[in-house]
């Protein structure tokens, strides 16, 4: 055999080896292909399909898993269940905060993010079984709203569970979220941070309008006195 045949077969077996490689590399499944980036799984960059930054890229088996993401002090937790996909899949969680829609009232965006899901770099689209998504935070209050962000509107998230300091819920696509919480406002009558006024009560008077009492008090203590000391006069003169 020549020298070039010798050297044609080295260059074939070099990449049958890079191609198995390749195939044996758990993260090359999760690359990002059509659909996510950044490749290799990493957790920055954008992924195709979900507006934001991804904070949160964590491989989710078929017998399920959990991802967690934080976005400022907020920290947001996806369960999901064994089953609801037939593979592996990529859920990436990303910051949304550019799509936030401001709620009527006044209320504040605690935080705004999305959740979705993707197969070997291709994000999955239509509906899937129901994830569970708890978000934590001490912004959220007993009052604070769950709503999904459709074409620059809000569209309340149904069955929502909602107390101080976190919100559970359920999605069953690829939504971008967003938690608000009521702007308190100050209450009528209210002076700086002393209280608020009672409606119907009355207003409590102080300074000159006591000064015409004093007068009349002073007179009718004069006129008992002289009366006093007239009274004595005519004892004496009977």
């Amino acid at each position: 055999m020549g020298h070039s045949g010798k050297i044609g077969k080295f260059r074939v077996g070099a990449l049958a080896l890079v191609a198995a490689a390749v195939a044996l590399t758990p993260t090359a499944a999760f690359a990002a292909g059509s659909g996510y980036a950044p490749s290799g799984g990493g957790n920055t960059g954008t992924a195709t399909g979900l507006p934001g930054s991804v904070v949160s890229a964590t491989t989710i088996q078929p017998s399920g898993g959990t991802a967690n993401a934080t976005i400022g002090t907020t920290t947001i937790s996806v369960d999901v269940p064994a089953g609801a996909f037939t593979g592996p899949v990529q859920l990436v969680i990303t910051d949304a905060a550019a799509s936030a829609v401001t709620p009527s009232g006044g209320a504040t965006v605690v935080v705004t993010f999305g959740v979705g899901f993707y197969e070997n770099g291709t994000k999955v689209t239509g509906t899937f079984p129901a994830v569970t998504v708890t978000v934590t935070s001490s912004a959220i209050t007993a009052g604070s709203t769950v709503s999904f962000v459709t074409g620059g509107g809000l569209q309340a998230v149904s069955g929502a569970s909602i107390k101080a300091g976190s919100a559970t819920f359920t999605v069953t696509s690829d939504p971008v979220v967003e938690v608000a919480t009521p702007v308190s406002a100050v209450p009528a009558g209210t002076t700086g941070t002393t209280g608020s006024a009672i409606s119907g009560a009355t207003t409590a008077q102080t300074g000159k309008p006591f000064f015409l009492e004093g007068l009349l008090a002073v007179a009718l203590a004069s006129f008992g006195f002289l009366l006093l000391v007239a009274v004595r006069l005519r004892r004496r003169a009977a």
